[in-house]
Formats: C-alpha cells, structure tokens, sequence
C-alpha cells in the first residue's frame, strides 16, 4: 500500500498538500484511498516535519471538523525579547501557573489586565471567571512552544518555591519588574505617616527569585534593603520594602514607558494619589 502510494503521489505534491495547504493526514490518506498510518510512514521517510498535535487541532477547527474551543495564540511570543514579552513573562512567574499537563494559566482580579495580555499575545481564547474564587478570572492557554520556551526561561511547573530570577536583557529589565509588581507586589498607605504614605513592598516564595531581585533594584538606583522572612499557612514567604522616596523611585523605574497599557491601572493610580496626598500637605 506504502509502495502504491509513492507511485502516485510523488514527494512535491505531498509536501504541498501537508506543508503548504496543510491537509491533514486523514485529508491525503482520503484523497488517495490509502490509510492514515500509510501517509504518516511516507511523510516520515521524507523527513517532513510534523504538525504538532495542537497545530493539528487548531487546523480542523478551522475547517469545522471539530467543535469551536481551540483558539489562535502567538506561539513564538516568548520566543523573542520585547517590552510586552517581559511585561507577561514577569505576570506569569508571579501569578501564573504552568501544570505538568502543559496548560498554562494567568488568574487575577483585574479582568481588564488579562484582556489587555490576551489582546498583546494575538490569542482569542476568552477571559473567565474562576470556579474557586469570586472576583478571579482566568487566562487559559496551552501551546507546546510556549511551554517550552517558558522552560527555557527557568518557569518549570510546581515553580513557586524554586523559580529563579531569569536572565532578562537590560533593555527589557523595567517592564519584567513591573510585570512581577503587579503579580506579586503592593502599594499602600502608611496611616501614620499623612504627609509621605506611600509604601510598596514585593514577596516571593523564593528566596533565591527575591535575593536577585532586590539585587537587581539596587542596580537600576533604589537602596540595599533587608529581606523579611514571613511564615504563613502555605509556607515562608519572604518580602522586601520601600518607603515613601524610594517609592517615588520605583515608580519612576516601572512606569518609565507604560505606552503599551500594559499595566495594572488600580496600582498605578494608587500611586498618583500618594504623591497627590503629599503634595497637598506642604
């Protein structure tokens, strides 16, 4: 049957049928009135690269083969460095998750953020409501490429308690902390304090993650800061904080180009209203 085939179906026109028109195997295996597992063998021997199996499901979905609920995504997006790649790449290491199954996943209060990263990373998958949690929303995803190149950036599943800080270009540096500010990090108020309230603070459950990071602070212009450990009921925790002027300070260096929105406006406005507040007391 293999041999059969080859006589009529030479190795061009099964390049174009599967590479270029992106047939699939059922589709050939029909066309030519052989098994699947025969087309399969003969695109094996021709060392054509196979379709992964979500490239596979996400072209029958478009041709109706199979119900709606794959959904396009940029599958190189952490493949290249940019602002928005480091922007998503600090959100995930701090409030996504990446499960052994291979689906990834970003929860958070703010629907308006995940629809903003959902827009930057081309994909058409739908924001929804968390069954666990009222008020949480989920961003669900699942591409073997990014997968892998989130591993390749040190983002393994069951990653809380051993991420590490990842090697982040200079250029991009801002945007990842800001990313990881609004996944991990707060501002608040000092009650005590009416006319320099603001306060922020970042926490990790990685010691290692928080060392580098404090670290890294202490390179773009913000002072050497101790690091508190916390247990809780999930485990130490460990944070590090800034008072008011050095605030100003990390402000200035996560909102350095916020041109893209990426970034979550209750935090941002949170630290208007601080300095708001101290100007007004002078």
């Amino acid at each position: 049957m293999a041999r059969d085939l080859r006589l009529r179906l030479n190795r061009e026109e099964l390049r174009r049928l599967y590479l270029i028109e992106k047939r699939s195997l059922e589709d050939i295996a029909r066309l030519y009135g052989v098994s699947r597992v025969a087309v399969w063998k003969y695109c094996k021997a021709e060392r054509l690269t196979r379709r992964s199996r979500s490239e596979a499901r996400l072209g029958a979905q478009k041709k109706g083969k199979v119900p709606q609920g794959y959904f396009d995504i940029n599958e190189d997006f952490f493949s290249k460095w940019s602002p928005e790649m480091a922007y998503v790449l600090g959100l995930i290491i701090t409030d996504g998750c990446v499960a052994k199954t291979g689906n990834i996943s970003l929860n958070m209060n703010e629907k308006e953020l995940l629809e903003k990263v959902k827009r930057i990373m081309g994909s058409q998958h739908k924001i929804i409501p968390s069954n666990h949690q009222e008020g949480l929303y989920c961003f669900h995803f699942s591409r073997v490429r990014l997968v892998e190149d989130l591993a390749g950036l040190g983002i393994l599943p069951r990653k809380s308690l051993s991420v590490k800080f990842p090697t982040v270009p200079d250029a991009f540096m801002k945007d990842f902390i800001r990313g990881v500010f609004d996944g991990d990090g707060s501002v608040y108020f000092e009650k005590r304090s009416m006319r320099y309230p603001v306060r922020t603070s970042f926490v990790s459950s990685s010691l290692e993650f928080i060392e580098k990071l404090e670290v890294t602070l202490q390179q773009l212009g913000l002072p050497k800061r101790a690091i508190y450990k916390q247990k809780t009921k999930n485990g130490m925790h460990y944070k590090v904080r800034y008072s008011h002027e050095n605030s100003k300070k990390l402000f200035k260096v996560m909102y350095y180009d916020i041109k893209n929105g990426l970034f979550m406006e209750r935090k941002y406005k949170k630290f208007l209203d601080g300095f708001q507040q101290e100007r007004s007391c002078v």
